[in-house]
């Protein structure tokens, strides 16, 4: 059987189902269907149409659901030809050709079925009806056929025959394995025979609608003698049955009505919107009480939750067992319960009806996700005259939605809200969050242990990072390495979560997660770093899970996943961030030794093999670092020209640029991709002095996801790093250069100062020796002016010869090796003061010293300094007499020496001007002196690794303090 089998291997038994699903599911016919509904059936159907559309839209979906069942169609033709019906089903998509070869579709006329000995006789009809019925079910699922019914306007027939006929065939399609459709045209009969029609076929086609026939009359009232009080009786009862399904059809919208303005009303509670609809229920229904318990039918658990009013037993808190309350009704069936009659139905012996005296009930049960169960009812302690009507049990259940929608929105809120709290909570850190958030999934799931597993090679094994629930010591690992498409290594590889109710009985059992902890249900998630995979958040029990995880619960996993992805990808960005700027700052790498690290840093970030540097050139980019390999690409190539690159279009553009796969984006056409093949980058500019130097980029041969925010963010931060360190290169090469030629110059001035004043010396002492002798033999032979003159040469010669002797000393101490002994200052202060025994004489100076440390230094250079500082004090000092007291002090790793003064003092802002060279603060004839004496205190206290500095105010005297090294004898 089924020669022409489709897509329906084992087809029920043909009837008017069949007919409607017809309809229902072809785009031909686009007219409502009635759906059954109690009322008188058989299989046929009477289709009235107007035009040839209509005709073929509800005779060709007819058509083809015969064929894909496997059923053998039988087409009559009257008023269409053959050919227009093939090429209308043609047309329709249906292959008509086969079907007619293999005999699954059949053509035949009027002729050769209704007149087939010229005239209609219906008892010949319908014996030939019953023969085709059986040659068709001897090869075919069944027989459908499709007449058109235009030949009974020519024929001689009368109606009442044909009526009669009619009624006739109805019998033998509803007891054979047939369905039949007969077409009539409106426009081609009179309006009475169309009558006839209506009225003796309860299933009617017209305008594009399938619909039962509220006109239908039975063949025993349309012929028997009391048809016309039959008539009055069903159109009186008609008037009254539509008048009834109107007015219940108001109190159905009313009700919805009602129901929707409580529901949707932003103002209410949630208490207040359940009150709102018990008060909604107990009127529609005739019922006193509303209530909402939460149930257990495990643990035959009952506990009142909200009740509507005041009862003398019902009250919030009240518990009993569920199996002595009418709550049963609904629980046992899962969804509605009513009990109007508690005698017939069982329940006169429970406790609510024997103690509380309730009589009727109402009710549903209500599963609620991740929460309690809960039972939504209604009673009274009226009875009740009748059961509860279909549409009263649509009411409730619709009041039962609402309530199943609202209490697991609340769930979803808290749990969300309780996710919020954790995650934004910054006294916790992430391992705590973790924590938090793992033991709030396992609460919501209703399993007892998780766990967050990373996977640090994808071949590898997964390390538990956290887990709870498992009995791990806190510092034991657990590396764990299941099969290819069980637990995490499926849940890595899936863009969904996966989910195992019950391993056992499947091959998730032979893993060895199973086999040495017994994990039985499984609930886990994908967590990525960016485009890579990091591992996965799972959830789990050694218990199989009786009911399956829900879209809710899924959608949670999936958020929590995803905050952990953005935690630990922030944490792996500021990771990497961090590592950039050690990076950067590290004084011991050299420069390509740190553009080697960035790039590798920068790998690892992104997750892709290929880092360069590349340098902008005339035509092309050249790179000058790379890191990882590429059989084409290495330092020191050049990429395609500069207008076809991908380089290029990160300089164009001015900004970062990254593609996870080029060719999608239509990057196909650059060299970069078809000629070495580079399917995925990331790249960012590098700025050097204000100019663009190239780009630091990243590629790879194969694709990837499309890079992160934050993985872009990374990128530019790369950039900046790279930038920075090519740009201290520069700025350290030209520092180089200039203070080599800075050595230079200097080398050459130092060179010069020591060769002038040392070849200066001897034309000065000429210059003055020629003088004196000039003097002594003319000295009675000049007047007033000369000798005035010879005496103004020969102290500028004397200060010439001293500023001589100060810029050589000044010059020694530059070209001093800074080799240093031990020098006791004690020492340098008594051969100080004898070579100045003479000053100090002649100004009655008072030269005072504690005793003064030994020093590592040059004594050469130490005793410059003392003479210069203590001449100093004498000579800039006006007291009577001018004291001068040195002392010194020990620091950690030096002494500190002071020299004070009860001298003219120094104003504070010329303090720091006294120690440049040749800069003096007072005329020769106010006190004579070449302005170096201090500079070259400061140059001799710098090459001992020290600072000399002067605290002083005018007329109050001075105090020159400066530090020198402590040899390295502790007892010193």
């Amino acid at each position: 059987m089924n020669q022409a089998a489709g897509r329906y291997d084992q087809p029920e038994v043909l009837g008017l189902e069949n007919g409607l699903e017809a309809f229902q599911s072809s785009s031909e016919f686009r007219g409502p269907v009635e759906p059954l509904d109690e009322h008188t059936c058989n299989d046929h159907f009477a289709h009235i149409y107007e035009t040839p559309e209509e005709k073929f839209g509800a005779a060709i979906p007819f058509v083809r659901h015969g064929l894909e069942r496997g059923e053998r169609v039988m087409y009559v033709i009257d008023e269409s030809t053959e050919a227009e019906v093939r090429d209308a089903m043609r047309d329709a998509g249906l292959d008509v050709d086969p079907a007619l070869a293999a005999g699954a579709l059949t053509f035949h006329t009027a002729q050769e079925t209704y007149l087939r000995d010229g005239s209609f006789e219906p008892d010949e009809m319908i014996d030939f009806y019953d023969e085709m019925v059986t040659e068709a079910t001897a090869d075919y699922e069944a027989l459908r056929v499709v007449a058109e019914m235009t030949w009974l306007d020519d024929d001689e027939t009368p109606v009442e025959q044909f009526i009669e006929y009619e009624q006739k065939i109805n019998d033998l399609f509803d007891q054979t394995d047939s369905l039949a459709i007969c077409q009539y045209n409106r426009d081609l009969f009179e309006p009475e025979v169309i009558r006839n029609v209506v009225q003796t076929h309860p299933h009617l086609i017209y305008d594009g609608a399938a619909c039962h026939n509220v006109y239908y009359t039975p063949p025993e009232e349309f012929f028997g003698t009391d048809a016309p009080a039959r008539e009055n009786e069903r159109m009186l009862r008609t008037l009254r049955d539509r008048t009834m399904a109107k007015a219940q059809l108001h109190r159905r919208e009313r009700f919805l009505q009602n129901l929707y303005e409580v529901s949707s009303d932003p103002t209410r509670s949630f208490e207040e919107k359940l009150q709102a609809l018990f008060d909604l229920g107990c009127g529609q229904f005739g019922l006193e009480l509303g209530a909402m318990a939460t149930v257990d039918p495990d643990a035959d658990r009952f506990e009142v939750e909200f009740v509507s009013d005041d009862h003398e037993y019902f009250e919030a808190g009240l518990e009993l067992p569920l199996s002595e309350t009418y709550c049963t009704a609904a629980t046992d069936t899962g969804g509605i319960g009513s009990v109007a009659d508690p005698v017939a139905a069982g329940y006169d012996d429970i406790y609510v009806h024997n103690e509380f005296g309730i009589k009727t009930y109402l009710g549903t049960y209500i599963e609620v996700e991740g929460d309690d169960n809960r039972t939504f009812f209604f009673v009274s302690e009226k009875p009740r005259d009748e059961d509860f009507s279909a549409n009263e049990r649509t009411f409730q259940r619709l009041l039962g939605q609402w309530v199943k929608y609202e209490l697991e929105r609340q769930q979803r809120e808290r749990f969300l809200h309780e996710c919020y709290e954790i995650t934004s909570d910054p006294a916790l850190g992430f391992e705590e969050k973790l924590e938090q958030l793992l033991e709030l999934g396992c609460d919501r799931f209703g399993l007892e242990i998780a766990g967050l597993n990373h996977l640090p090679s994808w071949d590898g094994k997964f390390r538990l990072e956290k887990g709870i629930g498992l009995g791990l010591d806190a510092d034991e690992e657990l590396w764990t390495d299941p099969d290819n498409d069980c637990y995490c290594r499926r849940t890595v590889t899936e863009d969904s979560p996966v989910e195992m109710l019950d391993v056992r009985g499947t091959h998730w059992a032979e893993d060895a997660i199973y086999q040495e902890f017994g994990l039985t249900s499984y609930l886990g998630t994908k967590v990525s770093t960016g485009a890579a995979p990091y591992g996965t958040l799972w959830f789990g029990s050694t218990e199989p899970r009786e009911r399956p995880f829900s879209e809710t619960e899924r959608s949670f996993i999936e958020l929590m996943g995803q905050w952990v992805s953005y935690e630990i990808e922030r944490r792996e960005n500021n990771d990497s961030q961090r590592k950039l700027y050690e990076i950067t700052a590290d004084p011991d790498l050299d420069p390509d030794e740190k553009i080697d690290r960035l790039l590798t840093v920068g790998c690892k970030r992104l997750n892709l093999p290929i880092g360069m540097l590349t340098r902008k050139r005339e035509r092309a980019f050249e790179i000058e670092h790379m890191h990882g390999t590429h059989p084409e690409l290495d330092e020191g190539t050049l990429t395609p020209p500069l207008t076809d690159n991908y380089c290029r279009r990160v300089v164009n553009t001015g900004d970062s640029i990254s593609v996870g796969d080029a060719g999608a984006a239509g990057w196909d056409g650059d060299a970069l991709y078809h000629e070495f093949d580079l399917k995925c980058y990331a790249g960012t500019q590098v700025f050097v002095r204000g100019e663009n130097y190239g780009t630091v980029c990243f590629t790879d041969t194969g694709t990837r996801e499309e890079f992160t925010e934050a993985e872009q963010v990374f990128l530019d931060i790369l950039g900046q790093c790279v930038s920075y360190e090519i740009e201290r290169q520069h700025h350290e090469a030209d520092l180089k250069d200039t203070i080599d030629q800075l050595e230079q110059s200097n080398d050459r001035l130092r060179q010069f100062a020591y060769a002038a004043s040392h070849d200066l010396q001897e034309p000065l002492r000429m210059v003055s020796t020629y003088l004196q002798l000039l003097e002594n033999r003319y000295k009675e032979d000049l007047d007033g002016d000369a000798q005035e003159f010879i005496d103004f040469a020969v102290n500028g010669a004397d200060r010439m010869r001293e500023m001589v002797d100060d810029l050589l000393a000044f010059s020694r101490v530059e070209h001093a090796d800074d080799e240093f002994d031990s020098v006791d200052c004690d020492a340098v202060l008594d051969h100080v003061t004898d070579d100045l025994r003479m000053q100090i004489e002649e100004n009655d100076a008072v030269i005072s010293s504690e005793s003064l440390p030994t020093v590592s230094g040059d004594h050469e250079q130490l005793e410059h300094l003392f003479r210069n500082l203590v001449s100093n004090a004498i000579k800039y000092n006006e007291s009577n007499p001018p004291r001068v007291e040195i002392s010194a002090e020990k620091r950690a790793n030096s002494w500190e020496f002071s020299v004070t003064d009860n001298g003219i003092g120094i104003a504070p802002d010329e303090a720091d001007k006294i120690f440049d060279v040749f800069k003096r603060l007072h005329h020769d004839d106010e006190y004579s002196g070449t302005g170096v004496g201090l500079s070259l205190c400061q140059k001799i206290v710098n090459n001992h690794g020290g600072e000399i500095r002067v605290e002083s105010e005018p007329g109050e005297g001075s105090t020159f303090s400066f530090t020198l090294p402590a040899t390295r004898n502790p007892t010193q």
